[in-house]
């Protein structure tokens, strides 16, 4: 009850401040192979990755370019490559190590690897499928990540993301890292929104570096900001989704 409590607070304080884990992924890479390995929270991981495989396979058939922003150390870079018949597949993220795990991975004749951070302008053009996976909540403010995600999307495009809910987040997170460790975790995140509001924003630490939304206030959001939501496909913790650009100029 008090992990729920300090979580409460601290996101009623951070509220008008979105994360930003620029500084903390930079330096990192997002482990999903570890991740997959966690005793409790495997089966989970798995059927998460299998939800995006699928969905790739039913909506990614009529894909010449992809552009996949965040694409940590390229696991689903390499599902595009298998899965979908794009000629040219574009992944941008902001770690070096991440992208250079992904250059070993990826097996692809027209692979470009963009490093560099999701805000800033990279020229890095709109495909027919964009995808961002396990990293949505991570870039900051759900709805403008969603409408930059969307600028790169071609008319009559196909976007393929998902997003960690926060709709059984302490169960999760008892989980993953048990009861005490999940309790400190949270402490830790409780004070960094205290230090947050207290400076205005001009200080942060890496203890908030992900916004958390329920499940059917992220499905509110991918409406307002998408022309179509195809499919969404919510799990216990996970929840992947498809949506679409009409085929007509972007308003």
């Amino acid at each position: 009850m008090l992990a729920e409590l300090l979580a409460r607070g601290g996101s009623a304080l951070l509220e008008g401040f979105p994360p930003d884990g620029r500084e903390y992924w930079a330096a990192r890479f997002w482990d999903r192979a570890a991740a997959e390995q966690h005793v409790q929270l495997r089966s989970e991981f798995l059927t998460q990755k299998e939800t995006i495989a699928e969905l790739l396979r039913k909506y990614g058939q009529d894909a010449k370019q992809v552009i996949e922003v965040a694409c940590g150390t390229g696991e689903f870079t390499a599902m595009a490559a298998k899965l979908t018949p794009a000629s040219e597949i574009t992944a941008i993220d902001i770690s070096a190590e991440g992208l250079a795990r992904t250059a070993k991975r990826v097996k692809h004749d027209n692979l470009k690897l963009v490093e560099g951070d999701f805000w800033a302008d990279h020229d890095l053009g709109q495909a027919d499928l964009v995808q961002c996976l396990d990293a949505i909540h991570h870039l900051g403010d759900l709805r403008q990540v969603l409408v930059r995600l969307r600028s790169l999307m071609k008319p009559g495009g196909v976007f393929v993301g998902n997003l960690w809910i926060g709709d059984n987040f302490h169960e999760f997170q008892r989980k993953r890292y048990g009861t005490a460790a999940h309790l400190v975790r949270t402490a830790s995140f409780f004070g960094t929104a205290v230090i947050i509001r207290a400076s205005a924003g001009q200080l942060k630490t890496g203890a908030y570096r992900t916004q958390l939304t329920k499940s059917e206030d992220a499905v509110a959001v991918l409406r307002d900001v998408f022309d179509e939501v195809v499919e969404v496909r919510k799990e216990r913790y996970f929840m992947g989704f498809v949506c679409r650009m009409n085929d007509g100029p972007q308003q």
